[in-house]
């Protein structure tokens, strides 16, 4: 979200389908794929919003304005 890399864990709820991100004390950031090309995140009890996944030439992985960067296991 336009600060600098953070170390994070990825937690996988359901293979391909439903993982997490959780950096340092936040509410984790949960992802979900609806199997049909869509992503959807939240944090925290806000609401599920759509967002567009896209690889950047560094290899990370971003939902918007949240990137990772790493061994991403969401296959």
């Amino acid at each position: 979200m336009g600060g600098p890399w953070q170390p994070c864990t990825m937690r996988i709820d359901a293979n391909g389908l439903e993982w997490q991100l959780r950096i340092g004390t936040q509410p984790a950031i949960r992802f979900r794929h609806d199997g049909l090309g869509n992503v959807s995140m939240r944090s925290g009890p806000s609401l599920w919003q759509p967002v567009q996944a896209r690889w950047l030439a560094d290899a990370s992985l971003c939902w918007n304005g949240i990137c990772a960067r790493g061994p991403i296991p969401l296959d």
